[in-house]
């Protein structure tokens, strides 16, 4: 009886859908382009041919402060939801402009962003009141990740135009409640809109422990070599057991 029970589980189990509640469109941006994400400024797709080789796959995400299409700081924080005062407090200076990235996705509670980032300026050179500066966004609340005075940076081997990278880190957030959020991320200039400085992204995900259908097959396919073969021991003791019963006189005369 327990096995009949275990296979309809296992058979309910792949066939219901997978319970993944999130799922970051083209969030390695492998297609090449910026697909599913909402723009505020300059932003492409990159390859290794930028002079940054993507953590995985052919392409990474770029948004930068000083190309021909960025925006205003107020139209950057607009697009992603944050308050003027919340990105100052951040204590990286007033932003004059610069990109915006986001989109929305849909958590449980406990579920866990991870993105990889790498934040590149050509302002090394320059005075530090030029602080441009790097962040990402949940629904409007800013998290810092560079800034030009902040942060530690690799001057070896930077892409063209640039002075300094601070090299690929990952970063997460793990989102306290379930619910829809936005998820953002940006790049300004301070105090000026010249000398770029850029944030690269890659690997933009929210994982999930949900098990593979092929996990689960394997464990259905288990379970069936395990019942056959407790049906074909029940049968050979059911005839055993007949063999051992004595014949009773009265019922062959």
């Amino acid at each position: 009886m327990w096995c009949r029970l275990f296979i309809a589980s296992m058979v309910f189990a792949l066939a219901w859908p997978s319970a993944v509640s999130a799922a970051v469109a083209n969030g390695d941006f492998e297609t090449g382009n910026l697909s599913g994400w909402t723009v505020a400024g300059s932003a492409s797709a990159q390859t290794s041919s930028f002079g940054i080789t993507p953590p995985q796959g052919r392409y990474q995400g770029y948004i930068e402060t000083t190309g021909n299409y960025t925006d205003y700081a107020p139209a950057v924080l607009a697009s992603l939801g944050v308050a003027p005062g919340d990105i100052i407090a951040l204590g990286a200076g007033t932003p004059v402009n610069g990109t915006g990235l986001s989109q929305s996705v849909t958590v449980d509670a406990g579920d866990t962003l991870s993105f990889d980032w790498n934040f590149t300026t050509a302002e090394l050179s320059e005075p530090p009141m030029y602080n441009d500066f790097a962040f990402y966004t949940i629904s409007g609340t800013p998290f810092l990740l560079a800034s030009r005075n902040g942060s530690t940076y690799d001057t070896v081997s930077p892409p063209a135009g640039f002075e300094g990278q601070t090299d690929w880190a990952t970063q997460t957030y793990t989102f306290p409640t379930a619910g829809t959020y936005t998820i953002g991320f940006g790049v300004f200039n301070v105090g000026d809109a010249g000398y770029d400085s850029a944030l690269l992204l890659d690997s933009v995900d929210i994982p999930t422990a949900v098990p593979e259908p092929g996990s689960l097959g394997l464990l259905l396919f288990g379970a069936l070599l395990h019942c056959a073969g407790d049906r074909r021991n029940t049968r050979a003791d059911l005839r055993s057991r007949k063999r051992q019963q004595p014949v009773n006189p009265a019922s062959t005369a």
